[in-house]
């Protein structure tokens, strides 16, 4: 079983934003400018009623923390693995969540699973400087031999691949892009790309609602992508 959902950030209500952790909240109040703050908070807040539609629960029953095991700003609980919980008790499924702009995209499963999100417009893709942090020489070639117009699509796909795999394994951008290699397939397709026993499937944005521009991939344990919904 895998849940996966997309939402405009825009069309979240904010009100519910004091509910969320207050080292969430302290995290919102580091960014600079007001309207990455709203994107920040309403993607967590998108994000829990999300999990609370799926377990029929109410959302004020629907708690969150984040792990990270090594990172040097320490456990927090405001960035890292998410983990949910619901009247105090964590909930038997795992969840994933990626923003990006205005949307966010989040997938639970009751398998290991990660989802990323990126829209291949993006200035950070529009040149090679990406592919030096995070492409193998073999999917460097791969870049090379589309045609120009088509690269930077191609450079947020094998990305959001990537970004996938990493955090549904657990480890994240702890382990380098560049050991993890992607294959394509039918026309620069993903699905059946594999890591520490993981698969990553690429979506066509349409088929969510997303905008043209947008690159989207899930992970989950291999043999464990049926009943997607």
């Amino acid at each position: 079983m895998l849940r996966l959902a997309v939402w405009p950030l825009d069309t979240v209500d904010l009100r519910a934003a004091d509910s969320l952790g207050a080292a969430v909240r302290a995290r919102a109040e580091g960014f600079h400018h007001e309207e990455d703050r709203r994107r920040f908070l309403a993607g967590r807040l998108a994000a829990r009623s999300f999990v609370a539609a799926y377990l029929h629960a109410p959302e004020d029953a629907v708690s969150a923390a984040a792990h990270c095991p090594d990172c040097l700003h320490g456990n927090d609980g405001s960035h890292g693995e998410p983990r949910y919980f619901i009247a105090g008790e964590p909930i038997p499924f795992k969840v994933s969540f990626s923003r990006s702009g205005n949307w966010l995209a989040a997938a639970l499963a009751e398998t290991r699973v990660g989802v990323d999100l990126e829209d291949a417009a993006a200035r950070a893709f529009a040149d090679t400087a990406v592919e030096d942090v995070m492409a193998t020489d073999t999917e460097k070639a791969a870049i090379a031999a589309v045609p120009v117009p088509n690269r930077p699509r191609l450079r947020a796909q094998i990305w959001v691949r990537k970004e996938a795999l990493l955090k549904a394994s657990g480890q994240g951008l702890r382990v380098d892009p560049r050991s993890v290699e992607t294959d394509f397939g039918e026309r620069g397709r993903g699905n059946g790309v594999g890591f520490t026993g993981l698969r990553a499937y690429d979506v066509e944005p349409e088929e969510l609602g997303l905008p043209a521009s947008f690159a989207l991939s899930y992970a989950v344990d291999a043999g464990k992508a049926d009943g997607l919904a």
